[in-house]
């Protein structure tokens, strides 16, 4: 049978929502109530309203943001591949239906799924990750020695390496301050939504920054002993510590800085200076 439009583009829009209520600084997105009622929800904060009286005008909201778009409807077509084109095709209706045997039709446009489009929905995304570092810390400071900031052309005297990107920065360097904002604080809210992860090169920390507050999180170079060696005064070999960095990196993607006991216990306020 025909599948709501509701239903199709659905899984796209919470994940917008989920990001929405992240970029708000919610703890948790909102509840999934029922395909309409959510799309309806999420169209109209996104400027979209359908008819004034209709509860959950989920039709209207998405007639509202196609009547947004300049042009033919080919492009019309195009904005509903990019919410649900991983679940089937997407083309103008037309006059030959028969030729669409098990699609779905909405207003001008039909939508032929798959039968499971329902398993669809929850088709998995590539996981995003952390860039990838050299084994030894002696090759990952030699490699960035005289890499220039993007902001004042120079070699920073303390280097912090985005682990997200891979752009270095001026660590609370007085060159690339704005304001009361150093650059590490500028690039996270610039790169991550206010979430930055950074690698200080030469005493090996992790800087975490979330909003306002800032972490310094154990290095993730360690000797052949498992020990730390903070501004290489030892002079030993450091090498990556993959179990460390991958932690590093579920801390990350799981949006975690929020919860997580160490970095909530040893957080302050003061990620401006940075």
């Amino acid at each position: 049978g025909d599948v709501p439009v509701e239903e199709v583009i659905a899984p796209t829009l919470w994940r917008v929502e989920a990001l929405l209520a992240l970029l708000d600084g919610a703890a948790a997105p909102p509840v999934r109530t029922n395909p309409r009622a959510d799309v309806a929800r999420i169209l109209t904060r996104l400027g979209f309203v359908g008819q004034d009286g209709v509860a959950d005008d989920a039709a209207g909201c998405v007639a509202s943001a196609l009547r947004s778009i300049d042009g033919p409807v080919e492009n019309k077509a195009a904005l509903i591949n990019t919410w649900c084109g991983h679940m089937g095709d997407v083309s103008e209706d037309g006059d030959d239906r028969a030729s669409y045997n098990g699609g779905s039709y909405w207003g001008e446009f039909n939508i032929k799924l798959p039968r499971d489009a329902e398993a669809l929905s929850a088709i998995a995304h590539e996981r995003p990750g952390l860039i990838a570092l050299p084994e030894r810390g002696e090759d990952l400071y030699l490699s960035l020695m005289n890499t220039k900031c993007k902001r004042c052309q120079k070699p920073p005297r303390d280097p912090a390496l985005c682990l997200a990107c891979g752009e270095v920065c001026c660590c609370a360097g007085a060159c690339c301050r704005r304001g009361k904002h150093g650059e590490c604080a500028q690039h996270a809210a610039v790169c991550g939504a206010g979430v930055g992860v950074f690698l200080l090169v030469k005493s090996t920390k992790i800087l975490l920054i979330r909003g306002k507050r800032i972490c310094l999180y154990p290095s993730v170079y360690l000797d052949q002993h498992g020990e730390e060696d903070e501004f290489l005064k030892r002079g030993r070999p450091l090498f990556l510590n993959k179990r460390r960095y991958g932690a590093l990196e579920d801390l990350w993607v799981n949006g975690a800085l929020d919860y997580d006991t160490l970095a909530l216990h040893t957080s302050r306020v003061g990620s401006d200076f940075y």
